[in-house]
């Protein structure tokens, strides 16, 4: 055969380089163009739906960040603004007693405000106060009268300080608070918190002063922290920084940009991002004004802590993608060869029939059934390899579509499946012409996870078992993987059907505990959502209980089950932070207690489901695929020798529910057979490296195993022009296959077959 990659050279002419080589071939190539416009398209859909998801996933993860930097800045705003109303609450029940005591003017107020007595009353006032250092009186002068710290006090004037010349000109009923000072002994910085006193005729007769401690804040913040990578902030309104944890040198300094005063024009809470941080990067910052007091509290986080696990899973995704775009573009590649070989294959047996033409009719049939047979070949390989990679990506594409109810990742999904059913179409295009016809836990709403699955059990336990449902009020959500949470429950209402082998009642019950140290073993105090599942069945021996959640023992009889069940149960329950009990007596039925820790935030349906739980794709069955728990009980052997393929077709008969066994040949597969391996249904290729599918079928049969095989291939011409079909008692389905029809046939030979 000619290969297409070498230098063309024209008879008698000079050569001519592989490009342009390839653009006349693609000129002279209608379906080479529409095969290239179609895998151009698909790679396009992919890398846009993967771009369009990480986007979308970062803005999730911000969205998450800023509503807990809000819910921590609202607190310590309240919790800063209690702190400054209790000294502000000192300063006017002193104003307020003056008044009560008819003290109306300065000279008054400096006269009997003076004594030991007053100094007494001030040192009662500041006690119990941890940020409150000291209380002030100061004259209409500025001269101080007296001191809660000692007694008799200095010859201090404080005329020129901000808060006495501002209260001393405005006739004002609002606190002032000061720039920050720093005491030169100690290091300390303090804010003045200043009430004017007023006579009746509103002159003014001098101030109640209280010293607030910044550094009480600062040990305030550091003790209500989050993470060690976010900072919080106390600034007056003017834009000084008055405290910091972590701390900063700059203390009574207008710091940064202070782009939280923009956001306070128009609100008096929000979060922005600041593109610099007034010691390192960028940050996220959730800023909230005091309403009572011209103070702001900020606290902030690192952008790059935020989105750290985003970074990792968008790596992962992108890869992922890439990936599938790069094996689109090597398939295209091959077929692209494939074309090629195939037109040099046809020009030179063109040749060579005008050159044996006149010869016999014998001979030119025969020269005419060559060239057929090796189109013929040529294409079926062809047909074969694009059928596998588009029955992988297919496949892929279909689980993207009905994990996400998003129409910007599900549209493009659907629109590279329109693609993969048109290479579908080419393929047949091609047989025709030859004549050859695959532990996040999150925040769960545990009740709404057990009205699901109890109507799925209704459906499949049967009419002999009674479901009986009870959930506690105000249940709280439980912190676990979603998915093998309603497994778990799904295998626990298995084995208690089979343990009612004459019907019953299955109760599943969800209620909230607090359990304290010691009180369930091996499992920590705290607080947790109990689910429990009990049946009234034949109960349990003591000494099976004791062993029941041991891997692999099991006391059914062969092929009833694997021993699996409760063990799985049990690591879930314990990975997750939780525990699980078991309560069985003979004759007296099973209870088994599954302890879920408590989710700190409530579930919601934007942030529990990512995925589609096996309740919901039931339901969704007619219109969206085969749900998972489709294939529960059912074991499947698949065989193909393409990895891309059997490990995505394996992926979603998993997702289905499917017990899957893979073998990479027909010599694995048999291997597996003579070792145990039992399944209900064989699925497997054909056209394969050694045995080929229908040989292996026959080895099988004449075996005497009458295991049902399900033949999924892309290239079949001798098994729809024999009776292999027939002889072997297999079905055949043709590459690409919708993945919810592969799952029904499975599932419909397996009904027939048990």
């Amino acid at each position: 055969m000619i290969s297409s990659e070498r230098t063309a050279q024209p008879e008698g002419g000079t050569p001519v380089s592989p490009v342009r080589h390839w653009l006349a071939h693609l000129r002279a190539s209608r379906p080479l163009r529409v095969l290239l416009l179609i895998g151009g398209l698909s790679i396009a859909v992919l890398l846009t739906a993967t771009v369009h998801y990480i986007a979308s996933m970062r803005e999730r993860e911000l969205d998450g960040a800023e509503r807990e930097l809000s819910t921590l800045n609202l607190s310590l705003a309240e919790q800063t603004t209690r702190a400054t109303q209790s000294v502000d609450l000192v300063l006017t029940t002193i104003i307020e007693q003056l008044k009560s005591d008819g003290i109306a003017t300065p000279e008054d107020y400096v006269r009997r405000m003076g004594g030991r007595d007053t100094y007494q009353m001030l040192r009662a006032r500041i006690t119990g106060l941890p940020q409150l250092d000291a209380v002030t009186m100061i004259a209409s002068d500025g001269r101080l009268i007296n001191f809660s710290r000692y007694y008799p006090i200095p010859p201090v004037n404080v005329a020129d300080r901000d808060y006495f010349a501002y209260l001393r000109d405005h006739d004002t009923s609002e606190p002032f608070i000061s720039a920050p000072v720093q005491n030169r002994g100690s290091g300390t910085w303090t804010i003045y918190l200043a009430r004017r006193i007023s006579g009746p005729d509103g002159s003014f007769v001098g101030l109640v002063l209280g010293a607030v401690e910044l550094s009480y804040f600062e040990r305030l913040y550091k003790a209500l922290q989050p993470d060690g990578d976010g900072s919080i902030s106390l600034w007056r309104r003017d834009g000084i920084l008055l405290a910091r944890h972590p701390m900063l040198p700059d203390i009574g300094r207008a710091l940064g940009q202070r782009q939280f005063l923009k956001v306070l024009e128009q609100a008096r809470s929000g979060v922005y991002l600041s593109t610099f941080g007034l010691s390192d990067g960028p940050r996220l910052v959730a800023t909230r004004a005091l309403s009572d007091y011209p103070l702001v509290v900020n606290v902030t986080r690192k952008l790059d802590a935020v989105l750290s696990e985003w970074r990792i899973q968008a790596w992962t995704i992108g890869a992922a993608g890439t990936v599938g775009a790069a094996a689109l573009l090597v398939a295209l590649w091959a077929l692209a060869r494939q074309f090629s070989a195939y037109e040099a294959a046809t020009r030179a047996m063109d040749a060579a029939r005008r050159a044996v033409e006149g010869r016999e009719q014998a001979e030119h049939a025969l020269h005419q059934s060559q060239k057929m047979e090796a189109i013929g070949q040529l294409t079926g390989g062809v047909a074969h390899d694009f059928n596998n990679l588009l029955q992988a990506i297919g496949i892929n594409l279909h689980v993207i579509d009905s994990r996400s109810d998003d129409e910007r990742i599900t549209g493009p999904a659907r629109l590279a499946l329109q693609a993969v059913e048109r290479g579908a179409t080419l393929t047949q295009h091609l047989l025709a012409f030859s004549r050859r016809q695959q532990l996040r836990p999150i925040p769960v709403d545990v009740a709404g996870l057990v009205e699901r699955t109890s109507r799925l059990l209704g459906r499949t336990l049967g009419q002999s078992v009674r479901i009986q449902t009870e959930v506690s009020p105000g249940l709280w959500s439980a912190m676990i993987d979603p998915t093998q949470l309603e497994m778990a429950v799904l295998n626990l209402a298995l084995n208690a059907r089979d343990a009612m082998p004459g019907g019953g009642t299955l109760w599943i019950l969800a209620a909230n505990r607090t359990v304290g140290t010691g009180q369930v073993s091996g499992l920590a105090a705290g607080d947790y959502v109990v689910l429990r599942v009990c049946d009234t069945g034949t109960g349990m021996p003591e000494e099976v209980a004791a062993r029941a959640f041991e891997p692999f023992f099991t006391t059914k009889e062969v092929g009833r089950g694997t021993g699996l069940g409760l063990s799985m149960v049990h690591g879930l329950a314990t990975q997750s932070g939780g525990g699980v009990e078991l309560d069985s007596r003979p004759g007296l039925g099973t209870t088994v207690t599954l302890y879920l820790p408590r989710a700190l935030q409530d579930a919601n349906a934007s942030s529990t489901r990512g995925t589609p739980s096996p309740a919901e794709e039931d339901e969704a069955a007619g219109t969206a695929g085969i749900a998972p728990g489709t294939g529960t009980g059912c074991a499947v052997l698949l065989v193909d020798d393409e990895e891309l393929v059997r490990t995505a077709t394996a992926g979603y008969l998993e997702q289905a529910g499917f017990a899957v066994h893979e073998a990479a040949d027909a010599a694995a597969a048999l291997s597996l057979l003579e070792h145990g391996c039992r399944p209900d249904v064989i699925v497997t290729d054909h056209m394969m490296p050694g045995m080929t599918g229908l040989d292996m079928a026959r080895t099988l049969r004449a075996r005497h195993d009458e295991t049902p095989i399900l033949m999924v291939t892309g290239y079949a011409e001798d098994l729809t022009s024999t009776a292999a079909m027939q002889e072997v008692a297999l079905t055949v389905l043709s590459k690409p296959v919708e993945p919810s029809r592969l799952v029904r046939s499975i599932r419909e030979m397996a009904a027939v077959e048990s």
